[in-house]
């Protein structure tokens, strides 16, 4: 079975709904997208997905949050938020479901852009 898109884990449409946040790395067929913040250069996140499939068929979709930022914004990250993210984007998940999780960190992001 060959790497899901997008389309396949997330149909809401957000690189369509913020195009000036979002973007597949690889094109349609993508394992990944990104979200970066125009007010923050630097500062991106990596949303990489994978599907596994049991020995029963049951289908289960891994997704992971990679960050990039500017090693000043490290160091600036007394309460290790940056740090975190990844753990706390799994709790995200957990509670929202992918779909709700993926927009809340996009409008998260993108918040001051969109006022």
């Amino acid at each position: 079975m060959g790497a899901p898109s997008l389309s396949v884990l997330q149909r809401s449409g957000d690189e369509e709904k913020y195009p000036d946040a979002v973007y597949l790395l690889e094109g349609p067929s993508s394992c990944s997208m990104g979200i970066r913040s125009a007010r923050r250069p630097g500062f991106e996140l990596v949303i990489v997905w994978r599907i596994q499939i049991d020995e029963d068929g049951k289908v289960f979709p891994k997704l992971d949050l990679l960050t990039k930022v500017p090693q000043r914004a490290l160091e600036l990250d007394k309460n290790r938020a940056i740090e975190a993210a990844p753990l706390s984007f799994r709790t995200l998940l957990g509670v929202l479901g992918i779909e709700a999780a993926l927009e809340s960190l996009i409008k998260s992001l993108c918040a001051e852009e969109n006022n």
